[in-house]
């Protein structure tokens, strides 16, 4: 497969053909800088080989230990992390719940170290604030980020394909 120096420059490469077709489609600058900064952002750190320990994985840094879970769950290359419909949906509903799990474990270590504080309704707060954030959210630009975030993990997976393919037919001839 190609090494993440060829990866990443694909994700480099790939990076003004998709502003360009983003602000067609979109008309928006904004939605076009966010689409492709999503796709940068799946291309260098969220994409399909967050399943074993890779540059991808390595650039997490002290919080790498988010995708453990997620190594011991999805073989590498399965259809679940490197699938082309699936694989952007399941990392982004997996890191929304790990990090819903990290908020809810740092609050019961905070209440833990200063019982004093009182943790539900803080995040009794949290939550009705997190939710009017939702209702009031442009989701326009959730899916431009979604949409950016699908594309640079999809160009890894279709970069593993078409190597998979070259070095098939080399070998044929």
């Amino acid at each position: 497969m190609p090494s993440a120096r060829i990866h990443d420059a694909i994700t480099l490469i790939l990076a003004p053909p998709t502003f360009l077709v983003a602000l067609g489609i979109t008309g928006s600058l904004d939605l076009s800088i966010v689409t492709t900064g999503a796709m940068l952002f799946a291309g260098f750190m969220f994409g399909p080989d967050l399943d074993i320990e890779s540059k991808q994985y390595a650039r997490w840094g002290p919080f790498r230990f988010i995708w453990w879970p997620y190594q011991f769950i999805f073989r590498h290359r399965s259809r679940l992390s490197h699938g082309i419909i699936l694989g952007t949906a399941i990392r982004v509903l997996y890191f929304v719940i790990m990090l819903i799990l990290l908020v809810g474990v740092l609050s019961f270590l905070n209440h833990w170290l200063d019982p004093h504080i009182q943790v539900h309704p803080d995040l009794a707060r949290l939550g009705k604030r997190i939710w009017r954030v939702w209702r009031a959210t442009d989701h326009r630009y959730l899916v431009a980020a979604f949409f950016g975030l699908w594309w640079g993990a999809a160009s890894h997976t279709l970069t593993d394909w078409l190597h998979e393919i070259w070095t098939r037919t080399k070998r044929i001839f």
